[in-house]
């Protein structure tokens, strides 16, 4: 039988994992081998490997992981002895070798009633002294022994890529917010309907590209169709037209449109209106486009 790990939430077992992998990465993301959808959890938190017939795991330095209660050092690569428990955000890991049922998580032993009186008094320790703070240092030094902590130039050019990696790394664990509708950087709109070919107009105002991009799936399963066109128009023109098909000759229709220009809306006109249509209209169906007032439409 396998080795096996139990993921525990609250107390309850959510997930078995067989160990027959020799590498089994641990993170908040779906590509993991084990996801622990968790803000707390990293992208790329930790990893178990089989190294020389036991299981070992290392934290990959970009949260906390305990076992036993005790955090782990980044990289540094710890053997899973039978019944460890790893906690990893609000989730724990019991490693059981060969076991169908998860390890008991140990209950803390009572303090032994101690006479402090009796008990001789220890010298006092001499504090380890700490990073002077008047200087800035990089929180990368916090990964070293703490040997290289007395080193303020360290501290200081550590400070340096620090700079330059800390947004990248906080970005890249929002990347899914600049995929988004709504909350893409302005810049990025535009890109993302032409992924679908759906480009709007670049004098269309921000909160209307967004409306675009927002139903973008929408708009291609109905193209071709009257409710489709209708749709694009009002999303990108702000008016609602009239679709009238003309029975007696097919493929032909007239599109009642009210006139933006006396309507007072400024990033529309006449000319983008005959465009947007243009480029979704059907090449088989011929069409008319009327500007008509307001009132024939409603």
């Amino acid at each position: 039988m396998s080795d096996r790990l139990f993921v525990q939430y609250q107390g309850e077992t959510v997930r078995v994992l067989n160990l027959e992998m020799s590498l089994l990465s641990v993170g908040r993301t779906p590509d993991n081998g084990l996801a622990l959808r968790d803000p707390s959890v990293a992208i790329r938190h930790a990893e178990v490997r089989l190294l020389s017939g036991q299981f070992v795991i290392t934290d990959l330095g970009n949260g906390e992981t305990y076992m036993g209660g005790r955090r782990l050092m980044p990289f540094q690569p710890q053997v899973l002895a039978e019944g460890a428990l790893i906690q990893i955000g609000p989730y724990v890991l019991a490693y059981a070798p060969g076991q169908d049922t998860p390890p008991d998580v140990p209950e803390p032993e009572p303090a032994p009633d101690l006479n402090f009186a009796a008990l001789p008094l220890a010298p006092a320790r001499t504090p380890w002294p700490a990073r002077p703070e008047t200087k800035p240092a990089s929180a990368y030094l916090d990964y070293l022994p703490a040997l290289y902590t007395e080193s303020d130039f360290l501290g200081r050019y550590l400070l340096i890529f620090e700079t330059l990696w800390e947004p990248l790394q906080r970005r890249q664990e929002h990347i899914e917010m600049y995929f988004a509708p709504g909350t893409a950087p302005a810049e990025l709109l535009d890109w993302l309907s032409s992924w679908l070919g759906l480009a709007p107009d670049p004098h269309w105002p921000e909160s209307r590209k967004r409306l675009w991009v927002r139903e973008a799936m929408s708009l291609l399963r109905w193209r071709g169709t009257p409710y489709g066109l209708r749709r694009i128009v009002e999303l990108g023109c702000g008016v609602t037209p009239l679709i009238e098909e003309d029975a007696a000759r097919p493929y032909h229709v007239r599109v009642l449109l009210p006139d933006p220009e006396p309507a007072g809306l400024q990033e529309v006109t006449r000319d983008s209106a005959r465009q947007l249509i243009a480029r979704h209209m059907p090449a088989h169906v011929l069409y008319e486009i009327v500007f008509v007032p307001a009132s024939v439409t409603n």
